[in-house]
């Protein structure tokens, strides 16, 4: 996955993101299968929100095992 340079900062960011507004109403075995293969591709740039449904949370929760 191609990255770049997040502003000044030190962070290299992938070129795509995961956004996470369509995710706010599935199962957390859904978004462990979509972010899984997403973070497996070298993606480590996640949008979500309060507004996006439980996204927040399954995102924690698919991301805290890792």
């Amino acid at each position: 996955m191609e990255k770049r340079k997040y502003g000044n900062t030190d962070m290299d960011v992938s070129i795509l993101g995961f956004g996470g507004a369509e995710i706010g109403s599935s199962d957390e075995k859904t978004v462990d299968l979509l972010l899984g293969r997403a973070v497996d591709a070298g993606l480590n740039l996640i949008d979500t929100a309060e507004c996006y449904g439980n996204s927040e949370e399954l995102i924690g929760k698919v991301l805290g095992g890792r």
